[in-house]
């Protein structure tokens, strides 16, 4: 069973969960939403209102599509809880997950809740990428 670790927010499971792809018209209220990384989230922006958190997926290490999903999902406007799901969602990448905008990380079960407890507490808040300043660290 995989653990839910929560970054900025306490979780309120979303009533019920929809694939991108098969979205209702009209979306229910309190919604999750999963969505494919190579999905225009633009099409989600009508909807924002009735959905509480959308689930970005990392479907391999090398894959970061879901990371500009999350920052151009907070520049569109979107102030729900974004959640970082997939099999490349690792201990690695939490710095980079916070950074990007996310509120919580779907961890496997080989992931620890505690580990990245530990790990994010030792660093910055803003890691290498910062979505509200829009741009990399410069050295």
């Amino acid at each position: 069973m995989s653990a839910l670790y929560i970054m900025t927010t306490t979780p309120i499971e979303p009533a019920q969960w929809f694939d991108g792809g098969e979205l209702p018209d009209p979306v229910p209220a309190h919604s999750g939403v999963r969505w494919a990384n190579d999905a225009d989230v633009k099409a989600l922006v009508p909807h924002f209102a009735q959905i509480d958190c959308i689930a970005l997926q990392f479907p391999a290490f090398a894959d970061g599509r879901a990371y500009s999903q999350a920052r151009q999902l907070r520049r569109l406007g979107y102030t729900g809880r974004l959640r970082a799901s997939g099999k490349a969602v690792v201990l690695d990448q939490a710095l980079e997950i916070r950074a990007a905008g996310f509120d919580e990380a779907e961890l496997r079960e080989d992931q620890s809740a505690a580990r990245w407890q530990q790990w994010l507490a030792r660093q910055p808040a803003e890691g290498v990428f910062s979505a509200a300043r829009g741009g990399f660290l410069r050295r």
